[in-house]
């Protein structure tokens, strides 16, 4: 039996959140009087290049937790670990060019980030990178597979 797209689309993003949620799962039971303390901790690193903490920082501003829900503030800080190729980040990103959610909505962003979270062993970026191409024309995907081939992780 076949599951259709858009159902492994909302498994794949809830798969990628339960993954992030799983992995930072000791910070997500602080107390509320360490709710500063959380986001302080981690944007010290997250300032200074750490991509994981990087990809926390988003995942806290993307959810709301400890800090107020800021969509392009997420984007921001998932953009900064993607550039570096956190696969965990360019997956998160995929999936708000792909929503729109932080960013303006653009599927060719959004199959770049989740193509090359696939190929950095983001299985779930994968069956998301397929539904956009559902999406999208042959131009643009032959233009994202180019920026994909384009693209270098930066150095921090």
């Amino acid at each position: 039996m076949r599951v259709h797209a858009p159902l492994r689309a909302a498994v794949a993003i809830l798969l990628i959140s339960l993954f992030v949620s799983l992995f930072f799962l000791a910070d997500l039971f602080a107390g509320p009087e360490e709710s500063d303390t959380v986001l302080q901790e981690n944007l010290l690193p997250a300032r200074q290049g750490d991509p994981q903490a990087q990809v926390f920082v988003g995942y806290l501003y993307e959810t709301g937790q400890y800090v107020e829900r800021n969509y392009p503030k997420a984007a921001q800080w998932y953009s900064r670990a993607a550039e570096q190729g956190n696969a965990i980040a360019q997956s998160q990103l995929g999936s708000m060019y792909w929503l729109g959610k932080g960013v303006p909505q653009n599927y060719i962003l959004a199959y770049m980030w989740l193509d090359l979270a696939a190929k950095g062993g983001n299985v779930s970026a994968g069956d998301l990178k397929r539904v956009v191409a559902s999406k999208m024309s042959p131009g643009e995907i032959a233009e994202a597979k180019r920026m994909c081939s384009e693209w270098k992780p930066k150095k921090r």
